[in-house]
């Protein structure tokens, strides 16, 4: 059986090296490579050509999640697995609305990893029990919805409308700053307009909302 392979981008040297003999000495994994930032990364996904590639959210420069938008674009066979200790739901979504065909918590068991390292490389998507929680209860939360606002979104300015559009490609409060010249704070405002004209309190449901105005 032919070995998956995998890339390693965490700029936790001694995370990188251990986790590295944990996968090559426990599962059916070949760790062809690893990468301190995201630069390195890219090089090294395109000599290699691994898989699946192992990234952690937080680094300097360049973050997970960018990272992995950045990844899915430039080499789209390539499947990337998200692996770190953020448990907030924001990081969840915009890590898999960037493309990531997995969200693991680093306090989840190695077997846990493994089984989504193998999961992935057939083609499936998984995420860990808490975030598969997070995800089935924001759901949850939207099949529960009886009241909706009306109105096609005429409401909402062309610049929100723009924004809900960066928002429902997987960009972070940061990235839409950076695109359209605002602040975080200018951002984090128009946001709230958004959430309060479509009568939401999360970017999902912006989302959703927004497909079903035709705003997306």
């Amino acid at each position: 059986m032919e070995k998956v392979k995998v890339f390693i981008l965490d700029d936790h040297a001694v995370f990188c090296e251990a986790l590295s003999s944990l996968l090559t000495v426990k599962g059916d994994v070949d760790v062809v490579g690893t990468a301190a930032n995201a630069e390195d990364a890219f090089k090294g996904v395109e000599r290699l050509n691994p898989d699946i590639v192992l990234i952690d959210i937080e680094m300097k420069n360049i973050d997970g999640i960018h990272a992995t938008r950045m990844i899915k674009e430039k080499f789209p066979n390539t499947e990337v697995i998200v692996l770190t200790m953020h448990t907030e739901e924001q990081y969840l979504i915009d890590s898999i609305n960037a493309g990531a065909k997995g969200y693991i918590l680093k306090d989840f068991p190695s077997s846990f990893l493994l089984e989504a390292i193998k999961s992935v490389s057939k083609g499936e998507s998984l995420l860990d029990p808490k975030s598969s929680n997070k995800v089935l209860r924001e759901f949850r939360q939207l099949l529960r919805k009886k009241k909706r606002s009306t109105g096609n979104g005429r409401g909402l300015s062309q610049r929100e409308i723009e924004i809900l559009r960066l928002i429902a490609e997987g960009n972070t409060n940061k990235e839409i700053g950076k695109r359209l010249y605002l602040s975080i704070h200018t951002v984090r405002n128009h946001i709230a307009n958004i959430f309060l004209k479509l009568n939401c309190n999360s970017r999902t449901r912006a989302i959703v909302e927004g497909h079903k105005r035709g705003l997306i």
